[in-house]
């Protein structure tokens, strides 16, 4: 696709930046402190412009795809250099205690949550925490929108099969593998 003219390309990003950039900031603070997240977000935006001419109707879902793809790079490269600073250092493997199970246990959803797999974990916080429609979750997890909705529903049962094993009552209507009016509308 042909990039536009660079002042549309601007107002385009400032858009996208002013509409979206919160949402993406949320989606990296939920795996990275403060700092760490606002550099992914810095990061989603210069893989914008640089796309600025390829970003599809559901730029949402695109952005938190691109936010996804970003975060994975940021891990990759965090381990690699702690695995470079134990080597330097002249520590062992697993002299460093690991407080991100503190983190995660803090709050009663974040325990439960943390009993998913983590593609479940990522489906229910895309669709709960940004509010996304199936096309827009489709689009984030790249996939087609029969599968993400197959993969809510999934996600939907894990989570009520854990909330009954913590001895916590489920609603009806939670388990039955009903979609919400706003995911109902996406599928039809």
């Amino acid at each position: 696709m042909k990039s536009p003219p660079l002042d549309q390309a601007n107002e385009r990003l400032d858009a996208l930046y002013r509409a979206h950039a919160r949402a993406v900031y949320r989606c990296a603070r939920a795996r990275f402190g403060p700092d760490d997240a606002e550099d992914v977000v810095c990061e989603v935006f210069v893989v914008a412009w640089r796309r600025i001419g390829e970003i599809p109707e559901y730029e949402l879902g695109w952005l938190l795809r691109v936010t996804r793809n970003v975060m994975a790079n940021h891990l990759r490269a965090g381990s690699r250099r702690a695995a470079l600073t134990q080597r330097v250092a002249g520590l062992g493997e697993g002299t460093l205690p690991d407080h991100a199970g503190d983190v995660v246990g803090r709050d009663a959803v974040e325990r439960v949550l943390g009993r998913l797999p983590e593609r479940d974990q990522e489906v229910l916080r895309l669709l709960v925490l940004e509010d996304l429609s199936i096309p827009e979750l489709a689009t984030a997890l790249g996939c087609r929108p029969n599968t993400a909705s197959a993969r809510v529903r999934r996600a939907k049962a894990r989570l009520a099969r854990v909330y009954e094993e913590e001895g916590r009552p489920v609603a009806p209507q939670q388990t039955s593998g009903a979609l919400s009016p706003r995911e109902e509308g996406a599928t039809a």
